[in-house]
């Protein structure tokens, strides 16, 4: 019986991608296995694992018995199947190194859980990002392929699962294809795991450490949206990809070193609990002390990495890693604001996130006054330090000029600024365009905001810790700052899962002074 015309479309545009992986310094073109003209027999497929742990039909069988397949990876410690696009692996499904045989196969139970007649080429790999992983469903009876982002389920929310993917777009085979292929070498770039310990991925070009494998990439002749061009250089390439993982993985190792060597040089800060002790007017350490436990507490929550928060060494950052003077003064800090700067915890870049930090209240990020921060370096020009420009480029929340003992440790043009006034031992909340003080000058907007002592403050954050955008098991949780108690679960079973946020942040914001 001759096989549907659309079993050939599979074959061929699987083979477009996987060749498409080849032209790059990723796949070797034999780690490609093509069927024989007659298709894969019952001694090369896994004819038992796809019928006795799957369930498949044998209409699904006789599509997998057509298609290509890839050689397991074999690159230092890595094993198993490549990944061929974010976060998602290649199905294999010939006996030598059956995927159904991998041991804690990821997205099993969904694999097992689907039709009869419909087979999954992927399977999941690491954890669910906006690019990932795909679930690249055939329906075996009609053709179509389903195309679904998303990470595994499991057996709890296995009608949450098969809801979502039966909802996802579905393609001809040929269209299908041809969109994946378009986005290799465009939209994602493979990243080979050419160093131990340092798995193949796939970047962006819109991330900074990806925007390096990415100018790699161009450098080397690939055509941007196209693929290799006629004077790609693959070797040259692939050495240069190498080279960069090497110094990258160098990097992360020093930093590693030095966060711990910090960690175990720092003292850790006092606190104090008790209201009627607190201090009347500025108290660097009072404002050191808050800060230092908002972030802590945000790790604590697993907001960002307890190794992004970055402390003084000593307590006190010396002159080569601070901004330097003449920075400083362009700036118009006075003493006051220089000490407290020189005191404060700071939060790592992460290129691994997005605009390369993260927010620490709704949309505000912390500001970085220390020497690797390029815009407050090497970028700020006297030119470039006039209250004018620096609130132009978000760097400062006012256009006018600050009283000298104010300085903003985080904020955005679009978010809720934090301003220390060194002056009073008071933190200025402000919103921009928000007047809160009705008669206060329209030329003092410092002045339009309420003010809160450094304790307050703390305990007012840590009440409204930021939630980032999580899918957990089908729901999305994001508690943002302008929703001063909870936030919104979107899924099923919100009301149960809003009371979890509940106890959750009950138990954290006991943390806080009372």
């Amino acid at each position: 019986m001759a096989s549907p015309s659309w079993h050939s479309e599979v074959a061929l545009g699987l083979t477009q991608v996987y060749t498409k992986l080849t032209q790059a310094p990723y796949l070797s073109p034999d780690s490609i296995q093509h069927p024989p003209s007659e298709g894969w027999g019952d001694e090369e497929l896994d004819v038992d694992g796809l019928q006795t742990t799957l369930g498949r039909s044998d209409t699904a069988v006789d599509l997998l018995r057509r298609l290509p397949y890839l050689k397991p990876v074999e690159a230092g410690p890595q094993t198993g199947q490549w990944c061929i696009f974010p976060k998602t692996k290649a199905m294999r499904y010939l006996r030598d190194h059956s995927s159904l045989r991998q041991k804690d196969l990821e997205g099993l139970y969904e694999l097992a859980s689907l039709p009869p007649d419909m087979v999954s080429l992927t399977h999941p790999a690491g954890e669910y990002t906006h690019y990932g992983p795909q679930w690249w469903l055939v329906d075996c009876k009609t053709g179509r392929i389903t195309k679904y982002a998303g990470p595994p389920r499991g057996e709890a929310l296995a009608e949450e699962f098969e809801a979502e993917w039966k909802k996802a777009p579905t393609y001809a085979p040929a269209d299908f294809f041809q969109e994946v292929t378009t986005m290799l070498g465009k939209d994602f770039y493979p990243v080979p795991g050419l160093v131990d310990g340092m798995e193949a991925d796939f970047c962006t070009p819109d991330r900074r450490e990806s925007t390096t494998i990415y100018e790699i990439y161009m450098l080397a002749g690939w055509q941007h949206g196209h693929g290799p061009g006629p004077y790609f250089d693959r070797e040259k390439c692939g050495k240069d990809i190498e080279a960069f993982l090497r110094d990258q993985k160098e990097r992360e190792s020093r930093k590693r070193k030095a966060e711990i060597a910090r960690d175990e040089r720092r003292p850790r800060p006092t606190q104090t609990d008790d209201p009627t002790t607190y201090p009347d007017g500025y108290d660097r350490d009072v404002i050191v002390t808050g800060l230092t436990r908002y972030y802590e507490t945000l790790a604590q929550m697993a907001f960002f990495p307890t190794s992004l928060i970055q402390y003084p060494p000593g307590g006190r950052w010396d002159d080569d890693a601070f901004l330097p003077a003449d920075k400083i003064k362009l700036l118009g800090f006075n003493e006051s604001v220089v000490d407290l700067l020189r005191h404060l915890p700071y939060l790592d870049v992460d290129e691994s996130h997005e605009d390369n930090c993260w927010s620490v209240n709704g949309r505000s990020e912390p500001q970085r006054y220390l020497e690797d921060n390029l815009i407050l370096n090497d970028e700020l020009s006297v030119g470039k330090a006039t209250p004018e420009s620096l609130y132009a480029n978000g760097l400062f929340p006012f256009p006018e000029k600050m009283p000298g003992g104010l300085v903003p440790i985080a904020g955005r043009e679009d978010g809720e600024w934090w301003i220390i006034d060194t002056n009073a031992g008071t933190v200025i909340v402000y919103d921009a365009g928000n007047k809160q003080v009705a008669d206060a000058p329209d030329d003092k907007p410092w002045l339009w905001a309420r003010t809160l002592s450094a304790h307050s403050s703390t305990r007012s954050s840590i009440a409204c810790i930021p939630w980032t955008w999580y899918p957990y098991r089908g729901l999305t949780l994001r508690l943002p700052s302008a929703t001063p108690r909870f936030g919104a679960w979107y899924g099923r079973r919100g009301r149960k899962m809003t009371r979890m946020i509940q106890i959750l942040k009950l138990r954290y914001v006991m943390l806080c002074p009372r």
